[in-house]
């Protein structure tokens, strides 16, 4: 319900919301949350406060869900029974994946 109400407040007070544009988003939260991770398993050459680092980080794939959400209804697209379809085909995956242990 909470993403629905964000959505239309989107809706109606959005000045742009051309599937580009929102697309364009979704990559800008994903760059944040990448160098965000970055910081947490040392790929930066500074020292971080971890704990501050998870805690960006959580508010960073917040923002990627709910930018994906937004974009999916500007696209006309159920994303909730996108997800259900790909959870299956993933846990069928992975119930049939066999790891190579050599």
């Amino acid at each position: 319900d909470k993403f629905e109400r964000l959505f239309e407040l989107f809706d109606e007070k959005a000045s742009e919301k051309h599937p580009v544009f929102q697309a364009a988003k979704i990559a800008e939260e994903t760059g944040e949350a990448i160098n965000l991770v970055f910081k947490l398993v040392g790929f930066r050459r500074e020292s971080y406060d971890v704990e501050e680092i998870k805690k960006k980080l959580s508010e960073e794939l917040a923002d990627i869900v709910i930018t994906t959400f937004t974009c999916a209804k500007v696209c006309g697209v159920d994303l909730w029974k996108a997800v259900e379809r790909k959870l299956d085909v993933e846990i069928k995956r992975w119930e049939n994946f066999e790891p190579n242990l050599r």
